[in-house]
């Protein structure tokens, strides 16, 4: 890509950023905090020790059905002490007036709860009560849950019972989730075990479908993004703008510096430390213990690319041309994220196209480097290299738990490391280039003689 083309992009970026909305609002604006539950902890403590009846939660579990006509049915589950459980076994009526108290003179998520009904079971208070509207059925008969999802402020919905689970209709997968929840395939958990309180993001989605296959999942991720609108492409923009604009002109200064001080060393001089890089790379991946998960396979396939295209630069550099180059960096990489995203269970399998996206641009600077030696066109691979972020995060949005500020910080990250790594593998492309170059004026010296 030309340095003019370059600086045009990223001008355009910086107009359009400008007209951004505000992504967040200031944090006295926001409201005071809600409970998802409102009966599975201290405001239940609190409202029974006013009606005169002193108790403990001695642990409790929130369960939500959402049905496929988009009513959730929400049952707690409250195992109480012995004393206050036998107070309210002897008197339902004084039960259900607590419960109703807690509801009414405490912020609770739930404002629209119907058919609300209490009963004991041995020692565990149980409350039910439905919400309408908690879903809609969407695209490829999948149920899009936008119940938890706020375009607006709100303040923080805290999880206050032990465990928090959400389902869908009888039979159901589960397509997408907050990055933040423990999921398996039908439902999404809230879980005490997690450590830290948790809380239910507002940019929640949860969708549900007939089954877990690719084509149902894309499905899913486009409700969302109908669903969503304008916000998903807004908060797309915050997060890849500056990734983006850094990546560009990182590739920039790559390709003028490289152009300007040749110092016409060869592929073997290159390759080997190309290979030593594959090498750390793999140490790195051994020191965070990355064994498992589609992020860990490719990223373990890149540091197999890494060695394996270092040492064949160095033993042979005529065996690689062009379209060898493309093909080694870039088919190995689709085909193991496309069977990573069909075999590795999960909630979301365009993860592992999210990982090649990261992945690819790095390999990606080899043929960069080979076709820029060439004087051949380099603008399809620079936009793919530069568009990497993009590519990374939108099979994220809406980022749920982990928010617009950390994958955005994640990103520049990346950026660096990529452009560290890839201004090494640029070097070992430019003097491919420079090899095939050399082979073919001999070919053709020795053609003319």
């Amino acid at each position: 890509m030309r340095p003019r083309t370059l600086a045009l992009a990223a001008l355009a970026l910086l107009v359009a950023l400008a007209g951004l909305p505000v992504g967040s609002a200031p944090a006295e604006a926001r409201p005071p905090p809600e409970a998802v539950c409102g009966v599975c902890g201290e405001t239940f403590e609190e409202t029974a020790d006013d009606a005169g009846v002193p108790l403990t939660v001695e642990s409790s579990a929130l369960r939500v059905r959402v049905g496929d006509d988009g009513v959730g049915t929400w049952t707690a589950r409250v195992e109480l002490d012995d004393q206050s459980a036998a107070t309210f076994r002897e008197n339902p009526e004084r039960l259900d007036s607590v419960v109703r108290r807690t509801f009414e003179d405490h912020r609770v998520f739930t404002d629209d709860r119907r058919r609300l009904e209490t009963r004991m079971d041995g020692d565990t208070a149980v409350v039910t009560f439905e919400v309408p509207e908690m879903a809609s059925r969407g695209y490829g008969d999948v149920l899009v849950v936008d119940y938890f999802h706020d375009d607006g402020v709100r303040g923080t919905v805290y999880v206050d019972a032990d465990r928090f689970v959400v389902t869908g209709p009888e039979g159901s997968a589960l397509l997408t989730a907050p990055p933040g929840t423990r999921t398996n395939e039908t439902a999404a958990v809230w879980s005490a075990d997690d450590g830290d309180a948790s809380s239910v993001g507002s940019q929640t989605y949860l969708t549900f479908g007939p089954d877990a296959g690719l084509a149902t999942a894309a499905a899913a991720y486009a409700n969302l993004a109908a669903d969503s609108g304008p916000g998903v492409l807004t908060n797309l923009a915050w997060v890849a703008f500056v990734p983006t604009l850094a990546l560009a002109i990182g590739v920039l200064l790559i390709r003028h510096f490289d152009r300007r001080f040749d110092d016409g060393r060869g592929a073997r001089r290159f390759g080997p430390i190309v290979a030593g890089l594959g090498v750390l790379w793999g140490l790195c991946l051994l020191v965070v213990r990355a064994f498992s998960g589609s992020f860990a396979a490719i990223a373990w396939l890149l540091a197999l690319q890494l060695v394996a295209l270092g040492v064949v630069s160095a033993v042979r550099p005529e065996a690689l041309g062009f379209r060898r180059l493309v093909a080694a960096t870039v088919v190995p990489q689709v085909a193991l994220a496309v069977a990573t995203a069909i075999t590795m269970p999960g909630p979301n399998p365009w993860f592992s196209l999210s990982a090649l996206a990261l992945e690819a641009a790095v390999v990606l600077f080899l043929p960069l480097g080979y076709a820029a030696r060439r004087d051949e066109g380099t603008r399809p691979l620079s936009l793919a290299i530069v568009a990497a972020p993009v590519a990374f995060a939108l099979p994220l949005v809406p980022f749920g738990g982990y928010g617009v500020l950390f994958v955005g910080i994640l990103l520049v990250v990346w950026v660096l490391v990529t452009l560290a790594a890839g201004a090494l593998v640029y070097r070992l492309g430019w003097a491919l280039g420079g090899e095939s170059a050399r082979g073919q004026a001999d070919d053709s010296t020795r053609t003319t003689a």
